[in-house]
């Protein structure tokens, strides 16, 4: 009799020690197919956004550019940017260029951008060509007194003309390659009376990133990143990129004609006016060219 509970005894422990087992395993599994059913819809929702974002074919923008120390804490509205770019004040630094962009189908996309203001930085260009299938995109800096263009190295985190954007900025905030990232689709939030789909993205192994993660704040209806926080290699939050003044330019393709680069570090934020912009408009091909940093033309 005592053998037979004994048996039973140990025959209803087994029973809970699969029971439990069979409970880890699927919730286990449940864990990982909504991870992996996360980072699809992250990955889905990043990928539409930059699709919209990259539906005109060209691109061309001037800009007044502020770099201000010890910005005020509250973000900058428009008529605050203009009153900075008309008055000259302590701690601003006004700088004026134009950018060009050319979205080609196969993903191998060209910028250029060429300042005018200061009279230190007129002529200063740079010119980027991106590219696809893991490979490095180039990169080429014209300074006026070196009467020299040299090639920038992707690895660079350089700040370009002395603004808080890095290089690598220039290049993906122009369209981001989302074969270089893994991504996390977060709780939505709202964000200026706006709903937003919160979006981490993480460099691959491989990928050469001043940022070791990014938190992206995608507007739900417009598709089109309304906020972005940047952490540096030890996961300190280092800047915060806000979007605003945001208009439809073509069916579907917005752009933010006010965007602020704030580096919480530095204490110093970058401030992009965008005074005229045009799309879908031919560019000469000679406008993504060395000979054009040097020699630049009306276009």
């Amino acid at each position: 009799m005592l053998f037979d509970t004994r048996q039973r005894l140990i025959a209803a422990i087994i029973v809970m020690v699969r029971l439990r087992y069979f409970v880890f395993i699927c919730t286990a599994l449940a864990l990982n197919l909504g991870a992996a059913r996360a980072q699809s819809d992250a990955l889905t929702l990043i990928s539409e956004t930059w699709t919209r974002y990259r539906s005109v074919k060209t691109e061309r923008e001037e800009s007044e550019i502020l770099i201000v120390s010890g910005p005020q804490a509250a973000g900058y509205s428009r008529a605050e940017t203009e009153a900075l770019v008309r008055e000259a004040r302590s701690g601003v630094i006004h700088k004026r260029a134009v950018r060009h962009v050319l979205y080609a189908p196969d993903r191998h996309d060209k910028i250029h951008l060429l300042f005018s203001l200061p009279a230190d930085d007129a002529g200063l260009g740079l010119l980027v060509w991106r590219q696809t299938d893991n490979a490095q995109d180039d990169m080429w800096l014209f300074m006026p007194g070196y009467r020299a263009v040299r090639r920038i190295p992707v690895s660079s985190q350089q700040r370009l003309a002395g603004t808080n954007l890095l290089y690598e900025d220039v290049r993906e905030l122009a369209g981001e390659r989302t074969d270089r990232y893994t991504y996390k689709l977060l709780a939505g939030e709202q964000l200026d009376g706006r709903a937003a789909d919160v979006v981490v993205a993480t460099p691959k192994p491989g990928t050469e990133s001043a940022y070791s993660s990014r938190k992206i704040w995608v507007d739900k209806e417009w598709l089109f990143p309304l906020k972005v926080e940047f952490s540096d290699a030890a996961g300190k939050l280092w800047k915060v990129m806000r979007n605003t003044e945001i208009r439809e330019v073509a069916p579907g393709a917005r752009r933010a004609d006010l965007a602020e680069m704030r580096d919480l570090q530095a204490n110093e934020c970058t401030l992009l006016l965008i005074t005229k912009r045009s799309v879908g408009r031919d560019i000469p091909a000679q406008v993504f060219t060395e000979d054009y940093l040097v020699h630049p033309g009306a276009d």
